[in-house]
């Protein structure tokens, strides 16, 4: 068991900042700076975007909010992954808790205020608190959305809710809140993990004596979910690749996949056809093609084979370098 960290429990002049990471997100950041500035918080409050390399004129639709959102801009070079970016912006953050929200997620009115109410109900002498809200999925109605994409979000929803306490930093992904002090007690985001940097710095949290709850009230929206496929199946062989290096840095954390049976054997033989992302996004695009053409009743199968073969693939052959535009 790791000693409980020490924390700076000095407060600081601002209650939240919010950090949202953000590459190429022009058309995606207007519904989420709408929500933003819906948001009624009765502490002092801020946003920091971090423009991880303005591609595609983020910056100037973030600054048309400028007059009803608190907002700061951190802009950098960028490329270099989701992890760098956050570590930018959790830096430069001012508030006593910070919360990261990807800017494909809409919080809905009241959002923020309870987050932050959650850590001010925290007892003095209680440990820190991590706040994790689960991303119900928007779809498009598709063969992929109906056959595996909805099924698999309502899936891994219910068996977060189901976690044993210890097992909650599974799931510190997209939209989570943690004090600063906290989080610097653990050393922030590990900039060398080009994915999974998020469930990496939540098992550091949940060593370090951080409480990590998921609150069912605190769902919100997402909206960029994988669309077809195509991205699914190349997005879980990045996913199995970053496994590596997960398993570099904390031996035995994550949980190993069921053994055995058919079903294990069969997903292990499609792995052996995949060797890149490449393999794996163009397995799913044949995916995609047959979906239309086969029975009801294994679409879902057929998706879940290919996610699942990839990511075995990925464990195997793929490389963590920043690709996640591939997914």
């Amino acid at each position: 068991m790791n000693a409980q960290a020490t924390y700076d429990r000095r407060v600081p002049d601002l209650a939240l900042s919010v950090v949202v990471p953000t590459r190429g997100g022009a058309t995606r950041l207007p519904v989420l700076l709408d929500a933003l500035a819906a948001q009624q918080v009765d502490e002092p409050w801020e946003v920091l975007f971090v423009l991880d390399g303005d591609i595609d004129g983020s910056r100037e639709v973030v600054e048309t909010y400028a007059d009803r959102v608190p907002l700061r801009i951190v802009e950098r070079a960028g490329g270099d992954g989701v992890s760098a970016a956050l570590s930018a912006g959790y830096q430069a953050a001012r508030g006593e808790i910070v919360l990261r929200c990807d800017d494909d997620l809409t919080p809905r009115p009241g959002f923020l205020a309870a987050h932050l109410a959650r850590h001010r109900a925290r007892p003095a002498d209680a440990p820190p608190l991590g706040v994790v809200s689960l991303t119900r999925d928007v779809f498009d109605d598709t063969p992929y959305a109906s056959a595996y994409g909805r099924p698999a979000n309502h899936r891994l929803i219910a068996q977060a809710y189901a976690r044993p306490p210890e097992q909650r930093w599974l799931h510190w992904a997209a939209c989570n809140s943690v004090p600063k002090a906290a989080y610097e007690a653990v050393g922030g985001f590990d900039p060398t993990m080009t994915y999974r940097e998020d469930s990496e710095l939540g098992l550091r949290l949940a060593r370090s004596g951080v409480e990590i709850v998921i609150d069912p009230d605190l769902e919100i929206e997402h909206r960029g979910p994988a669309a077809d496929a195509e991205s699914r199946v190349a997005r879980a062989f990045i996913s199995g690749a970053s496994i590596r290096a997960f398993r570099d840095r904390h031996s035995g954390a994550l949980p190993e996949p069921a053994g055995g049976g058919a079903w294990r054997w069969l997903v292990m033989a499609v792995a052996r056809s995949i060797g890149t992302a490449e393999d794996a996004a163009r397995l799913g695009r044949g995916v995609d093609r047959a979906l239309s053409r086969s029975p009801r009743l294994i679409q879902g199968k057929m998706v879940a084979l290919a996610v699942e073969a990839a990511a075995e693939a990925g464990v195997r052959h793929g490389e963590t370098e920043w690709i996640r535009s591939v997914t």
